[in-house]
């Protein structure tokens, strides 16, 4: 379930962190531009991540991790 309070705005560096406190892998190999790619171990699939991380963006990020079987609480708790 998504945190209630989510921010408007976060870095894309501190939300690539969180992630990978939570069990991602980023960098991997094939990032385009500014972007980061974010990896599942467990299931081999990616998130891409842009630099401009806006509410919305964090919503659906948030959603994908969870579809992941991720908890959305746990990865914005490591920001």
């Amino acid at each position: 379930m998504l945190p209630p309070n989510l921010p408007s705005d976060i870095s894309q560096k501190r939300l690539v962190k969180a992630f990978e406190k939570a069990g991602f892998i980023s960098n991997v190999a094939g990032g385009k531009g500014g972007h980061y790619k974010l990896m599942d171990p467990k299931t081999k699939r990616f998130i891409t991540l842009q630099s401009n991380v806006f509410k919305q963006v964090l919503r659906d990020k948030l959603k994908q991790a969870e579809e992941m079987g991720y908890d959305a609480t746990e990865i914005m708790s490591g920001y």
